[in-house]
C-alpha cells in the first residue's frame, strides 16, 4: 500500500494533476444498499438485452447497447458478446471464473466492439483464479474511472485499442492463474490505444503469497503492438513502472510513445532492462526517496573518514569492488545493485527494494527504518557470510511512540508479540528469510531475504548503538551531514519538467522543503537552501557550517568564522546572505554576470556609511570606500573587521551591476 510519504512525493512532481482515486471520485458512485443482484437479472435468454446464467454464475449481454446500472454482481462474471454495451455503477468481488468483465468475438457477434466499463468497483482476493478484472482481447474498449483494490491476476488485459484513463488500482499479488499479474497488460493491439491519467500503486497484497509485475506492460507476445500512447500516468510500486517488449511472440512494437508518466518506487526497474523497442519515451518523471538523518549523524561521528559512492540517477549499479580502502554503498535514489569490495563495506539501503552483494571484506548492512526494507519490498542480499557481515537494525525504532527498546533474536520461533523481535525463516527453494517485528506485533513490519541457506545468530545483527559502531569501526563519512529537530527525508528527482534544472535532490523535514541539491552527487557544493521561519537546519561541510535561517527560493546563509564556499556551477543564480559576526568567509566561483548571475545579500547594520533610504545602489557606491582588491577580487571589510572576498571578480565588476548586492 502507498504511504503519505509517496502521495506526497507524486504531489511534488506535478502539484496541478489530480490523482485519481485520491483527489478524484472513482468506483461505483451509488450506495450499496442501493445495488441491485444477479438474482433479480432474467434467466432466460430469450428476447433480452442480457440475462444470468446461475449455473455459470454468469451474465451474458447480448444486445447492442445495453446497460447495466448499479448491480452488485459479488463473484459473478459478466461475459460481453455485443458491442456498445455499458457497465457502470457496477461492484465486483472477482473471485469466480477468469475474469469479471470479458468482451467477445462470438459466431453471432463476429466484431463485438465500443465496451465501456465505467464506476465499477473490483474487489479481489488472494485466493481468486482470476487472469485478469477486465479482458478485452477484441475491438475497441472504454475503461474510465473504476477502482481495482487487491487485484490477484491483471487489472486490464486489453487488446483491441480505446482508452483506459482515471483508474485507480491499489495492491496486488500473483495468486491467481496469471501468474504474472500486471496492472495493465497491452498485447495484440493495433488500433489506436491511449492509457492515460491513471494511478497505480502495484504494491504486493499482503496476504498474497506470490509477488506483483510492472504497473504497464506492453509485449508482442501475442502479435503485434502499435498506435499506443502512455501518458500522465502515476505508477507506484511494481517489479518495474514501465515494460514495452517484444518478447517472443509473433508481433512487434511501434508507434508507442511513452511520455510524461510519474514513476516511484519500483522493485527493480524503472523501464524494463532492453524494453522501450519501438517507443518514443521523453518526460517521464522519476522520484525515490530515503530516511537520511540518522546515518548521517550516525557516520559523521564513526571514525576514520571512507570513500562514499552514491547511487547514479539513473538507477546503475553502484560498486566497492575496485575501492582500496573502506567504503559506503548508498542507495541514493531508487532500486540499486549495490556490489561489496574487498575491504570493509557498509551497505546504507533505502526505500524500495535493493540487490546487494557482500563482497570479499567485513559486510554491514545498514537499515534506518522498517520501510526500507518491508514486506511487500524485501531487499536481496547475495553471498551473506555469517562469519563476518551483520545487518545493522539499531537505527531502526523498534518501539514506535513508545520508550526505546532493543530488538531481541528469536532464531526460528514464531513472533509472540511480548516486544520486538528478529526471526529467521529457510525456505524451500533454498533462500534465508529474516524478518522483523515491532514491539506488539506478530507479523513482520521488515523483511530481508538472503539469497542461499545462512545458518545466523544474534552475532550477525546490530541492535544496539554500541554494535553499530564496533561493526563501522572504520567509520564511514558521508561527505556532509544534515542535522534537523524534525525527520529528515530525501528524494532524487530525474528528468523533471518545467524546471530550471531536470535531475536534482530535495530534502524535506516535515511537510515543507528544506533543500534542493542540483547535483548531490557529483558536488555538495551545488545546494539550494531553504527553510522554514524560526527553523535551523545546519549542512556541515569543510572547516565551517551554513545555517538555514529564513524561508523562500533564497538562499540564506549564516556561515561560521573563516568558511570557504564554492558556489555551484547551477543553471540558475544563487544567492548568499552573509551576516554579521561571519568571520572571514571566501567565496569562489562567484558568477557575477549573465541571466544565472549570482547575489550577495549583506547586513547593512555592519558597514559604516549606510543611511535609511538608500538605494542599494547608492548603498554600494557608500560602501565602495569599504571595498579594496585582496587575494584575485573584490573584498569587503565590515566595521567588525570581518573581511567577505570574492575571488576572481573584480570591484568594478559589482559598480557596474549593482543589482548584485542588496543591503538589509
Amino acid at each position: 500500500m502507498y504511504s503519505a510519504t509517496q502521495i506526497n512525493m507524486l504531489r511534488d512532481l506535478d502539484s496541478g494533476a489530480p490523482l485519481p482515486g485520491i483527489d478524484t471520485e472513482v468506483g461505483n458512485l451509488q450506495s450499496e444498499s442501493s445495488l441491485e443482484t444477479p438474482s433479480s437479472i432474467p434467466t432466460t435468454s430469450s428476447n433480452q438485452p442480457f440475462y444470468y446464467d446461475p449455473s455459470k454464475n454468469t451474465v451474458f449481454v447480448q444486445q447492442a447497447g445495453a446497460v447495466l446500472n448499479g448491480y452488485d454482481f459479488g463473484s459473478a462474471n459478466v461475459v460481453v458478446v455485443a458491442s456498445d454495451v455499458t457497465i457502470e455503477n457496477c461492484t465486483f468481488d472477482g473471485t469466480g471464473g477468469s475474469f469479471a468483465i470479458g468482451a467477445y468475438n462470438t459466431a453471432w457477434s463476429p466484431a463485438t466492439t465500443d465496451t465501456t466499463v465505467t464506476h465499477c468497483t473490483f474487489v479481489g482476493d488472494p485466493s481468486s483464479s482470476l487472469l485478469a478484472v477486465i479482458n478485452s482481447p477484441t475491438g475497441s474498449a472504454t475503461i474510465t474511472d473504476n477502482a481495482f483494490l487487491d487485484t490477484a491476476g491483471d487489472g486490464v488485459w486489453a487488446d483491441g485499442g480505446g482508452l483506459i484513463s482515471g483508474n485507480y488500482f491499489s495492491q496486488a499479488g500473483n495468486d491467481g492463474a496469471a501468474g504474472h499479474p500486471d496492472g495493465i497488460w497491452l498485447s495484440n493491439s493495433t488500433s489506436p490505444m491511449t492509457v492515460s491519467d491513471n494511478f497505480i500503486d502495484w504494491s504486493q497484497n499482503p496476504a498474497a503469497t506470490g509477488s506483483t509485475n510492472d504497473c504497464i506492460r506492453i509485449t508482442g507476445e501475442l502479435g503485434p503492438v502499435s498506435n499506443v500512447t502512455v501518458t500522465g500516468n502515476f505508477l507506484l510500486n511494481g517489479a518495474t513502472s514501465i515494460s514495452a517488449v517484444d518478447g517472443s511472440g509473433p508481433g512487434a512494437l511501434s508507434d508507442i510513445a511513452i511520455t510524461g508518466n510519474y514513476l516511484v518506487g519500483p522493485k527493480y526497474y524503472t523501464f524494463f532492462p532492453g524494453s522501450m523497442s519501438g517507443s518514443t519515451v521523453s518526460g517521464n518523471v522519476i522520484a525515490d526517496q530515503t530516511s537520511l538523518s540518522d546515518a548521517w549523524a550516525a557516520y559523521q561521528a564513526a571514525g576514520v573518514p571512507t570513500a562514499t559512492l552514491l547511487a547514479s540517477t539513473d538507477g546503475s549499479a553502484v560498486s566497492a569492488a575496485s575501492a582500496t580502502a573502506p567504503t559506503t554503498l548508498y542507495a541514493d535514489v531508487r532500486n540499486t545493485l549495490m556490489v561489496g569490495g574487498p575491504n570493509e563495506t557498509n551497505f546504507v539501503s533505502g526505500y524500495a527494494s535493493q540487490n546487494m552483494w557482500a563482497g570479499s571484506g567485513a559486510d554491514i548492512f545498514t537499515y534506518l527504518a522498517t520501510g526500507d526494507s518491508s514486506p511487500a519490498a524485501a531487499d536481496y542480499i547475495t553471498n551473506f557470510d555469517p562469519a563476518k557481515d551483520v545487518i545493522d537494525l539499531s537505527r531502526v525504532d523498534a518501539n514506535p511512540g513508545g520508550a526505546p527498546e532493543t530488538f531481541a533474536f528469536i532464531g526460528a520461533n514464531a513472533f509472540d508479540g511480548a516486544g520486538p523481535e528478529i526471526r529467521t525463516q529457510a525456505e524451500a527453494d533454498g533462500d534465508t528469510i529474516v524478518q522483523v517485528a515491532l514491539a506488539g506485533d506478530t507479523t513482520p513490519d521488515m523483511q530481508i531475504i538472503l539469497t542461499s541457506s545462512v545458518p545466523l545468530t544474534a552475532a550477525n545483527f546490530a541492535v544496539t548503538a554500541a554494535q553499530s559502531q564496533a561493526a563501522i569501526a572504520n567509520g564511514a563519512d558521508m561527505g556532509f551531514s544534515v542535522t534537523s529537530g524534525w525527520p529528515l527525508t530525501e528524494t532524487t528527482y530525474a528528468n523533471v519538467q518545467g524546471r530550471p534544472y531536470s535531475d536534482f535532490t530535495s530534502f524535506r523535514s516535515g511537510s515543507y522543503l528544506v533543500a534542493d541539491a542540483l547535483d548531490l552527487g557529483g558536488s555538495s557544493d551545488e545546494i539550494d537552501l531553504f527553510g522554514k521561519p524560526g527553523a535551523a537546519v545546519t549542512i556541515t561541510r569543510g572547516d565551517g557550517a551554513e545555517q538555514i535561517t529564513s524561508a523562500g527560493k533564497t538562499d540564506s546563509l549564516a556561515f561560521h568564522a573563516n568558511e570557504t564556499i564554492a558556489a555551484g556551477a547551477a543553471p540558475a543564480g544563487e544567492t548568499f546572505a552573509i551576516g554579521p559576526g561571519s568571520g572571514n568567509v571566501t567565496i569562489e566561483g562567484f558568477a557575477a554576470s549573465g541571466a544565472n548571475a549570482d547575489r550577495l545579500q549583506l547586513s547593512a547594520s555592519a558597514f559604516s556609511g549606510l543611511q535609511s533610504g538608500m538605494t542599494d545602489a547608492e548603498k554600494l557606491a557608500a560602501a565602495l570606500g569599504d571595498v579594496s582588491t585582496a587575494s584575485g577580487g573584490a573584498s569587503f571589510t565590515d566595521s567588525a573587521g570581518d573581511r567577505l572576498t570574492l575571488v576572481g571578480v573584480a570591484p568594478a565588476t559589482l559598480t557596474a551591476n549593482p543589482g548584485l548586492v542588496k543591503f538589509v
